[in-house]
């Protein structure tokens, strides 16, 4: 998208500058490149260009500058810039490519990581504008309903997760397996059952996420785990575990309660519920984002004095209302 905006960019400026020393046309028109028996002005270039990028090209940089005032260019958008920035580097350099030709190929024209760098904090800032956009746009109908639906007591627990091998496809031995390890819980102490629990965990565990701490997992609520986890976990005591295998789409799980906590109000979680809702909104809705960049525009009052680019822009928004018609049918 940058290369587009950068070669309208370059067609613009052909078009101001007549102090290079170009030879013009009889009609006055600069010449920006030629060959024997043709001779190409600057205002042929730019019609070209607009034919072939038209409003869009013109748009990214009108959106650039309106992410530029409505968004801070903060620390932690620089930090996710320079992150991306480093793996594509690393990744160009493992392939033996020139950084600048790995990002022509996904038609990116930067020359320099520091070009490269600044492209994608722009991009970032655009998408900060467009979450910031829809999170501006929520209703209080929508977070409480979102609150009801997702937030209940909070749970700590230590799991096993055994999850049926690809030869196992009724999951009769991982049922087994963990029949087996609840036995081995049933061998110790009341007061060594948490310690023998982090244990088993570590050496048998399939959940990647926590099998490296004991099976630890903390504060979640019934909407993060399978259905079936949460009820059993509920229903234990703190120091409880799973008397017999809990099955799920995942696996076998054995349950330790170890704690619970009051739900929390909505006012302290209003920040994360808005967070998740604006990702569930352009997850589900792919016109989202155009909605709102077009009503952020007509926020700064965009305007068209070119009638060719101006028709091509109410065309693809005609043509995003009869999507959205559609899909709605």
């Amino acid at each position: 998208m940058k290369k587009k905006i950068l070669m309208v960019v370059c067609s613009i400026a052909l078009v101001l500058t007549t102090a290079c020393g170009n030879p013009k046309l009889k009609n006055g028109e600069e010449v920006v490149v030629s060959v024997k028996g043709k001779e190409v002005s600057a205002n042929e270039l730019y019609e070209e260009l607009k034919a072939s990028y038209g409003y869009s090209a013109a748009l990214d940089l009108i959106d650039a500058y309106i992410a530029d005032q409505e968004v801070e260019t903060t620390d932690e958008i620089k930090e996710q810039a320079q992150a991306t920035v480093d793996q594509i580097v690393q990744i160009a350099a493992m392939y033996g490519v020139e950084l600048k030709e790995y990002l022509a190929a996904y038609g990116i024209n930067a020359t320099t990581e520091e070009e490269f760098l600044d492209y994608m904090i722009r991009n970032q800032k655009v998408t900060v504008m467009i979450e910031n956009w829809v999170k501006e746009n929520l209703t209080d109908k929508e977070i409480e309903e979102y609150y009801k639906e997702n937030y209940t007591e909070q749970l700590t627990v230590r799991h096993i997760l055994i999850e049926p091998a690809d030869s196992d496809k009724d999951g009769k031995e991982a049922k087994e397996k963990a029949e087996k390890l609840i036995k081995e819980l049933g061998k110790v102490d009341k007061d060594k059952v948490e310690e023998k629990f982090t244990e088993l965990a570590k050496d048998n565990s399939d959940d990647g996420g926590t099998y490296a701490n004991g099976g630890l997992l903390e504060k979640f609520m019934a909407s993060t785990v399978p259905e079936e986890f949460w009820e059993a976990a509920s229903k234990l005591k703190d120091g409880e575990y799973t008397k017999s295998p809990v099955k799920s789409d995942e696996g076998y799980h054995i349950i330790l309660r170890i704690s619970s906590s009051e739900k929390p109000s909505l006012e302290d979680s209003k920040e994360e519920i808005e967070n998740a809702l604006v990702e569930e909104k352009l997850n589900e809705d792919a016109n989202l984002q155009y909605d709102a960049i077009t009503a952020l525009r007509k926020k700064y009052n965009l305007k068209f004095y070119d009638k060719d680019l101006e028709n091509s822009y109410n065309d693809f928004l005609k043509q995003l209302e009869e999507a959205k018609a559609s899909s709605e049918e």
